[in-house]
């Protein structure tokens, strides 16, 4: 599946990227971007379905290799960062406890989900900022080990209890408003969740509604 709709999907998005560089009209411009922009609608929808695939099959690889956690995190919140910007958004990362240094774990799969929970954030959020919260404590025994926490709070729109509830659930939005004024496919959360807990964690939501939310993974 990934090879047979993926390949094709990256040569229009290649394509369609390509013709924007060449001398358009104004209304041949705008329908390039909107190819390029349903293209990358469609890769994300398309990744999101396979990794929900592979979740489901008990085929996610959780993979134990070394990595700088402050530039994985850093990593992940500059793809964020422009978006927050051109929101008009304060965006900042802030680090409690042994957050420097080298750790082992996924970071592939850690960033996913921070990229997520901080996409989110900015996407609900109209006023005020986003905030990523990193947070390591240390093992209760030299066998166990370090407990990593990463907080996403917003000052967005919230939600309820009710939502709360089924948050988490595949294609799940908050209602059908939202999916026509802010789009997304409603598998961001559950996926995020899943890979939380293939990696011995979890990932928990808390929110006021009108005044904000924090997930926390």
């Amino acid at each position: 599946m990934s090879h047979e709709i993926r390949t094709p999907l990256n040569g229009v998005i290649a394509l369609a990227d390509a013709l924007s560089k060449t001398e358009l009209s104004a209304s041949q411009r705008e329908m390039v971007g909107l190819v390029r922009a349903s293209g990358g609608t469609l890769e994300r929808l398309l990744t999101d379905i396979l990794d929900l695939s592979k979740i489901e099959a008990g085929k996610l690889e959780i993979k134990a290799e070394r990595f700088n956690l402050r530039e994985m995190i850093q990593a992940a919140a500059h793809v964020i960062l422009a978006q927050a910007r051109e929101k008009g958004l304060a965006f900042s990362i802030e680090y409690e406890g042994a957050t420097e240094g080298y750790f082992i774990g996924d970071a592939v799969r850690i960033s996913q989900m921070v990229t997520n929970l901080a996409s989110n954030a900015v996407k609900f959020t109209a006023r005020g900022g986003v905030v990523i919260r990193v947070r390591v404590t240390d093992r209760s025994s030299a066998d166990q080990p370090l407990r990593l926490t990463v907080s996403v709070s917003d000052t967005g729109i919230g939600f309820d209890a009710e939502t709360a509830s089924r948050l988490f659930g595949r294609f799940e939005q908050a209602d059908s408003s939202i999916t026509k004024t802010f789009g997304g496919t409603g598998l961001g959360l559950a996926i995020t969740r899943s890979l939380g807990r293939a990696m011995r964690g979890d990932v928990t939501a808390e929110s006021v509604p009108g005044v904000g939310s924090t997930f926390t993974i």
